[in-house]
């Protein structure tokens, strides 16, 4: 993995810190039960210790890594049962949330157009900027609603590094995901005013991610 030197800027150096190490678990040049010590990150990004302290915290929480002897941490495995928490967790949420979207139509299905076309535009040349990209344009579906608990909750099931393993080991199996043709279906669903349709299609949507998982077949239950 190549770690290049961080400057300063509005981003804050634990924040940067975060993206780098978080983007090398996309791209698994991190692999699971690979070591992190906190020193050598410090070293390799040109930082003090303690931005990369605060990276190594977040990443821990967000269950990306663990501890793993005095000062280091290892990159978790991603398990079976993990991974059926989360898509039951996103099947839970977002078929409700597209499908009310649906139902309301006018602004709520506008604000979801215009978060998806702006998401086209942006750059999707590496692992974490294709992460970012389609974890925006479902949490556009619910920002669409202004509905704040709703917003937690999915925020709590994505923000997890269990999201950023799933598109790691995606991204490892060589799969090519098209941001626009793999979502323009969600955002025309919405705008169909039928909301039983949304719901259908986000739920295929999610079933097909699901298949996407090296360790999953496409006949896996949520």
């Amino acid at each position: 993995m190549e770690i290049k030197k961080i400057a300063i800027d509005r981003v804050t150096l634990a924040d940067a810190a975060y993206a780098q190490i978080a983007g090398g678990v996309l791209s698994q040049d991190l692999r699971p039960g690979t070591r992190l010590l906190m020193d050598e990150l410090a070293e390799a990004l040109g930082i003090s210790r303690t931005p990369v302290r605060e990276a190594l915290h977040r990443l821990e929480m967000e269950r990306v890594i663990e501890p793993h002897g005095r000062r280091g941490y290892v990159v978790r495995e991603l398990s079976d049962s993990e991974l059926d928490k989360q898509y039951e967790g996103r099947a839970a949420i977002e078929p409700y949330v597209l499908a009310e979207v649906a139902r309301r139509g006018g602004s709520a299905a506008a604000f979801l157009r215009h978060a998806f076309e702006e998401l086209v535009e942006l750059p999707q040349t590496t692992a974490m900027e294709v992460f970012q990209v389609n974890k925006a344009i479902h949490r556009a579906t619910v920002e669409a609603l202004d509905n704040e608990f709703l917003l937690r909750m999915f925020d709590v099931n994505w923000q997890t590094g269990i999201g950023i393993r799933v598109w790691a080991d995606i991204l490892e199996k060589g799969q090519a995901v098209n941001f626009a043709d793999s979502h323009r279906s969600l955002v025309e669903a919405a705008e169909s005013g039928d909301a039983d349709l949304a719901r259908r299609v986000v739920q295929e949507h999610i079933y097909a991610g699901r298949g996407l998982h090296p360790l999953h077949g496409p006949h896996s239950a949520l």
